[in-house]
């Protein structure tokens, strides 16, 4: 079993709304930030590469980070599936208006 880090990213004028969980199994969240911000640096240079989501927040956003959870999961398909019961609670709880499913995102509905 390897031990999986969920780092939750946020955008800081949108907080409640606008974040990603980001996964690793680097014990210092701290220098995944870090390799983070390399890598998009060397994708901007070279443009190959697959976009990661959490560049979104470090080349778009004033934005912050945190260790969100910390668990053993047997591969990343069992904390993938993790990370998007984290990302929904996560927006439940910063969301307490009227709100609805809708492919997997949830859709806020102003009355």
């Amino acid at each position: 079993m390897k031990t999986y880090r969920f780092i939750k990213i946020s955008n800081n004028n949108n907080p409640s709304q606008d974040f990603y969980i980001d996964i690793t199994i680097m014990d210092s969240v701290k220098l995944r930030m870090s390799i983070l911000k390399s890598q998009l640096k060397k994708y901007r240079e070279s443009c190959e590469g697959l976009y990661r989501p959490a560049w979104y927040y470090i080349e778009n956003c004033d934005y912050s980070y945190y260790e969100l959870d910390k668990k053993d999961f047997l591969n990343y398909n069992e904390a993938r599936e993790h990370a998007t019961n984290l990302y929904k609670e996560q927006f439940e709880k910063m969301n307490s208006g009227k709100r609805e499913l809708n492919n997997n995102k949830f859709i806020m509905t102003i009355e």
